[in-house]
């Protein structure tokens, strides 16, 4: 399900980010009377504190660098995924317009109505992690067309050689398309990221301070933080779905600029 289009932005994020919050400052009350009873008989705490948080903050903020980068790069790919087949498409519509009048309206009424079934019925079941399959139907019958077509002059076989590798090349990214559908980091991944929220959170709730209120503004504002990197991350997770998506509006445009309807 997709949760964007059932909660907007604007309560799901403050939302979330209020919630880690609450956690965090949680946490830090929970262990605050433990930790100055231990600090006050351990001259060494803030020094020895002082060194596991350098290391444990550099681990950790290395392992959030990498999987926001992942998940950007996964993201970008799809992007380009999508551009490839929004690009083969309006070539093939044009080149088609070189056919025989009658054929050339043909394939370009299916290659449009293909288009339009991707915005309408493809991309809401991506979006819900499901494979379409309701477009292999018109795409059969858009090769079975072509390839159905036999050229009289060398014009006409020059012509029919590009659309046809154009319209394999269609099929290519159609296909990387589909199967980037349910593309996605491993949840282990993010078992790991939230364990490591919460040791984030404890290692702060360490830290020996005799004043409360500077105490929970120092961890809320690193919370508030890492709050909003792990929301903005897990948002663009799932390209076609979440927060940060890729639209069907590269297809859209295609149909409202080229392909208007004879």
């Amino acid at each position: 399900m997709d949760l964007a289009a059932i909660v907007p932005l604007w309560v799901t994020m403050p939302s979330f980010v209020l919630l880690f919050l609450g956690v965090s400052w949680g946490i830090l009350l929970l262990v605050r009377p433990w930790v100055r009873r231990a600090a006050a008989n351990h001259e060494e705490w803030d020094r020895v504190l002082g060194y596991a948080m350098s290391s444990y903050g550099l681990f950790y903020g290395i392992l959030l660098a990498l999987i926001a980068v992942s998940v950007y790069e996964n993201f970008e790919r799809v992007d380009v995924v999508v551009l490839d087949e929004v690009s083969s498409l309006g070539a093939l519509y044009r080149g088609m317009s070189g056919y025989p009048e009658s054929l050339a309206m043909e394939l370009q009424g299916h290659v449009r109505d293909y288009t339009l079934s991707v915005i309408a019925e493809d991309w809401p079941l991506q979006q819900q992690g499901i494979i379409p399959s309701e477009g292999n139907t018109r795409v059969d019958h858009i090769q079975a067309l072509l390839l159905s077509f036999e050229p009289t002059t060398i014009g006409q076989q020059t012509l029919h050689n590009q659309i046809l590798s154009e319209f394999f090349d269609f099929l290519e990214a159609r296909r990387a398309r589909l199967d980037e559908t349910d593309l996605a980091l491993p949840p282990v991944m993010w078992v790991v990221v939230g364990i490591g929220a919460v040791i984030n959170a404890t290692m702060l709730a360490l830290v020996e301070a005799r004043n409360l209120r500077v105490h929970l503004i120092m961890s809320g504002i690193i919370a508030v933080f890492v709050a909003l990197l792990i929301f903005v991350t897990a948002s663009m997770d799932h390209p076609y779905s979440g927060y940060v998506n890729i639209s069907p509006e590269a297809f859209q445009n295609l149909v409202d600029q080229l392909m208007v309807q004879r």
